[in-house]
């Protein structure tokens, strides 16, 4: 007897393990796709940062929406927002390739220097 009940409990872990992944990967849908509309909501109220923040880590963990959108940003930041917005180009290839887009190559900018750097400057001779 306690052999037949240990065949069981088997089968039914079985059965049980095998709709676990369905189960998880449909609450870790549900939860993703809540993060994505956080996201959006910040860019809806134009917190620009703080939506560009959350598209990257959904693109990151492999969200293809988020990933176009955060393309987008990066791609269209000067002239849309008045900002640069940082990745690497790991970042950009993968993103890209997420949302079947061509992949943008990362460019180097610089700014004109403002302000002397503190360490230019003589004791007492400040600006």
């Amino acid at each position: 007897m306690p052999i037949a009940a240990f065949k069981w409990i088997t089968v039914i872990l079985l059965i049980l393990g095998s709709h676990a992944p369905s189960a998880y990967a449909q609450s870790t849908s549900g939860a993703t796709e809540r993060l994505h509309e956080d996201a959006m909501a910040s860019f809806r109220q134009a917190r620009f940062p703080e939506a560009y923040g959350r598209f990257i880590a959904l693109a990151n963990a492999g969200h293809a929406p988020s990933a176009e959108l955060a393309l987008w940003m990066y791609l269209h930041g000067a002239p849309v927002f008045a900002r640069d917005w940082d990745c690497t180009q790991e970042q950009l290839t993968a993103w890209a390739q997420l949302a079947g887009q061509p992949v943008p190559v990362l460019v180097e900018r610089s700014y004109p220097r403002i302000f002397d750097p503190v360490a230019t400057r003589a004791r007492g001779n400040a600006p």
